[in-house]
C-alpha cells in the first residue's frame, strides 16, 4: 500500500471518530435508573439484630480493662521510681568521687606525717645516744621506733585480787613480819 493511501485512510478514520463523538454529545440524555445492588444484597442476607451482651463476657472485659489501667498506673509509678533511683545513683556516684578524693588527700597527709615521725624518731635516737642517763645505765636503751611499737603493744596489767582485809585506798592489809636483818659484822679494829 502506497503512503498516500495510508494517509487518506487515516484521515477518513479520524473524521469518523470526530463525527461519532459529536453525535454522542448532541444526543438527548436518557435517564436510566441503575438498580440498587446494596439493597438487594441486604435483602438476601439475614437481618442481624444488635447482639445482646453476655454478662460473663462483659465482666471479663471490665476485668481486663481494670487490669490494664492498673498495669498502666504501675508502669507510670515504676518509671517515676526509676527516674528517682537514677537521680540517687548519680548523687551517690558524685559522693563516692568526693570521698575518693578526700581519701587520697588523707593518704597523702598520712604519708607526710609518717615521714616526719620517722625523722623525729631518728632525732630522738640521736639525742639519746649522745646523752647517757645517770641512773638508768643498767636498763637497755630502746630505739625510737621500737619504743613507739612497744608503747602501742603495752597493755594494762591487772593486779590480783587481795585475799584478806583491804584498806580504804584498795591496798591489802597484811601484816607480814619484816624481813630478817643480818647482824652487823663488827669490825675487829673497832
Amino acid at each position: 500500500m502506497p503512503s498516500s493511501r495510508k494517509s487518506i485512510l487515516l484521515l477518513a478514520l479520524f473524521a469518523l471518530i470526530l463525527n461519532g463523538g459529536a453525535a454522542i454529545y448532541t444526543l438527548p440524555s436518557f435517564e436510566i435508573a441503575m438498580p440498587d445492588f446494596n439493597g438487594m444484597v441486604a435483602e438476601l442476607l439475614p437481618h442481624a439484630s444488635a447482639p445482646i451482651p453476655d454478662p460473663i463476657v462483659t465482666a471479663a472485659l471490665k476485668d481486663i480493662q481494670s487490669t490494664h489501667l492498673q498495669y498502666l498506673a504501675a508502669m507510670q509509678e515504676s518509671g517515676a521510681s526509676i527516674a528517682h533511683n537514677t537521680i540517687l545513683l548519680q548523687r551517690g556516684a558524685a559522693t563516692l568521687d568526693s570521698l575518693k578524693q578526700g581519701l587520697a588527700a588523707q593518704q597523702t597527709d598520712v604519708k607526710k606525717l609518717t615521714a616526719q615521725l620517722y625523722v623525729l624518731a631518728a632525732k630522738v635516737d640521736t639525742l639519746q645516744s649522745a646523752v647517757t642517763p645517770e641512773t638508768t645505765g643498767s636498763l637497755p636503751q630502746m630505739r625510737g621506733r621500737a619504743r613507739l611499737s612497744a608503747l602501742a603493744r603495752k597493755k594494762t596489767v591487772r593486779l590480783p585480787k587481795p585475799a584478806g582485809p583491804v584498806s580504804v585506798g584498795g591496798a591489802p592489809l597484811s601484816f607480814a613480819p619484816p624481813p630478817p636483818t643480818r647482824p652487823a659484822v663488827q669490825n675487829p679494829e673497832g
